[in-house]
Formats: structure tokens, C-alpha cells, sequence
């Protein structure tokens, strides 16, 4: 298993077991975009989710696509799945962590994502510490790095 980790710009840091078994084109092509920073924000349209944007060199498909999340999930989601997107064009990608269970949705209805690994069982207070703090104090910079 492959490992990575997030470190945030008010303290703390995720570690990320990426499931490379069950999104083996979704993790190769965020492990070949590391190291990067970003900037997260809190999604009040899906719930207990924090996502930052990010450019992959190579789009993924859709594996281990679902709508349905755990807390403790990290998913890869991009716009327009289907779409054929022409030389120099990029959609927007993001990664997004979740600190409880939720039904993927915004204001165009449902949305699905890559389940592609999961933050570490032990980071349960520092997963809930990020999510509510992003929610209640708003974005901040994220450095990813591989482990």
C-alpha cells in the first residue's frame, strides 16, 4: 500500500492509505501530480467533506465510483466523467477527505466520486479537528506530499 500524506497550513496532518487494488488509474495518476499544495474548502452541499483542487497529468477513469461515502474516505472526483475534453483543456479535478458518512450531492443533484484510499483509523480526533475547523473558520493551504 501506498502512502501519503497532508499537512495543513493551522496545524495538523493526514496520513492516506491509497487503495491502489480498487483504483489502481486514479492512484497512479495522483501519485505521478506529488508533491503539491493547495487550498481546501469546506462543502456544505455534500456535508462532512473537505476538498482542494488539483491537476493530474493524467485524467482517470471512473473506478471504485460511488456516491455513497464512509467517514474516513478519500475520494477523486472531476466534472463531466464522460466528456472528451480537447488538447489544452483540463476539467476541474479535486481530492476531498470526509469526517462522516454522507450521500454525495450539490446543486445539480448527485454526484459520484473515486474511492481511492482511506485517512488513517488512528487520525479519528485530528480527521474531525481539520473538517470542523475548515467548516467554521474557512480555507487554508494543504502541502501533499508522498510517504
Amino acid at each position: 500500500m501506498e502512502y501519503i500524506r497532508m499537512i495543513f497550513e493551522k496545524g495538523g496532518e493526514l496520513t492516506i492509505g491509497l487503495n491502489s487494488d480498487q483504483a489502481p488509474q486514479t492512484v497512479a495518476s495522483i501519485l505521478n501530480s506529488i508533491p503539491f499544495e493547495s487550498r481546501l474548502t469546506h462543502t456544505r452541499w455534500c456535508g462532512r467533506e473537505v476538498y482542494f483542487d488539483f491537476y493530474t497529468k493524467k485524467l482517470p477513469p471512473m473506478e471504485n465510483n460511488t456516491g455513497i461515502v464512509s467517514k474516513f474516505d478519500v475520494g477523486y472526483w472531476r466534472e463531466n466523467w464522460e466528456q472528451t475534453f480537447p488538447s489544452g483543456e483540463r476539467p476541474v479535478e479535486t481530492l476531498s477527505f470526509y469526517y462522516g458518512p454522507e450521500h454525495l450531492s450539490f446543486h445539480g443533484g448527485w454526484i459520484t466520486v473515486n474511492v481511492i484510499g482511506r485517512v488513517q483509523w488512528e487520525q479519528e480526533e485530528m480527521l474531525d479537528k481539520i473538517g470542523e475547523r475548515i467548516w467554521k473558520e474557512g480555507t487554508e493551504k494543504v502541502w501533499i506530499e508522498k510517504l
